[in-house]
């Protein structure tokens, strides 16, 4: 199952970490009211300033951005809020309604920052593909790949697909591999069907025993 490539958010940090330009993952860990995008959403920043992924749509990015080329700098770790009630309100631009915290980490050395080995692992998990998670203490900044049946509260996330905060502090961050879509028949609707299941995040099979409906060129990857 090959993700899409704006899916390959923890891979490019890692790629960017490696390729010495550094990197820091941006993800949300929680949302209350209207939030653009919910718990777990990614968004990977290099030193260069390049970036992929999103936490909020474009709402915060820029503010997002900023603080994790401090991250780069002082290799600590922070979580960020932004709401309409915050000060930070209209220059963030956060004008959905609701609030988020977001958690900002560095990768590579450092007490607080993201392990690279860590994040290896991640990446060849999800590669695999196997269902994993990144389990964080924000308060001691530790923090540990879950794979399921090996923590009920993990396994609750797993089955729901959803990551959050747990009442311990814990944030539990889910990476499920993604979702199946058969598609029988390799008709001319079902071009557009696998581009937009793929760009959804679907890894999509596509069945049709006449080579020539199914060939490369007319359903490519």
């Amino acid at each position: 199952m090959t993700r899409a490539d704006h899916d390959l958010i923890p891979e490019a940090a890692l790629s960017w970490h490696r390729a010495g330009k550094g990197a820091a993952l941006a993800t949300v860990i929680e949302t209350w009211g209207s939030a653009p995008r919910q718990a777990g959403s990614q968004l990977a920043i290099s030193g260069d300033g390049e970036m992929l992924g999103s936490v909020s749509g474009g709402c915060v990015e820029g503010a997002v951005i900023t603080e994790a080329l401090d991250a780069l700098q002082d290799r600590k770790s922070r979580i960020l809020t932004f709401g309409v009630s915050d000060e930070t309100a209209f220059a963030a631009g956060l004008a959905c309604g609701g609030t988020i915290r977001v958690l900002v980490e560095p990768v590579g050395e450092g007490a607080e920052a993201l392990p690279e080995a860590l994040l290896a692992d991640l990446a060849d998990a999800r590669a695999a593909p196997r269902a994993m998670a990144v389990v964080t203490r924000p308060d001691t900044w530790t923090r540990a790949l879950v794979a399921p049946g090996q923590d009920p509260a993990t396994d609750v996330r797993f089955k729901s697909d959803r990551s959050g905060m747990e009442e311990d502090g814990r944030f539990i961050a889910v990476h499920n591999p993604p979702l199946r879509l058969i598609v029988v028949g390799a008709v001319h609707i079902a071009q557009p069907l696998l581009q937009i299941a793929r760009t959804c995040g679907y890894a999509p099979t596509l069945i049709d025993p006449r080579a020539a409906f199914g060939s490369a060129d007319r359903f490519p990857g």
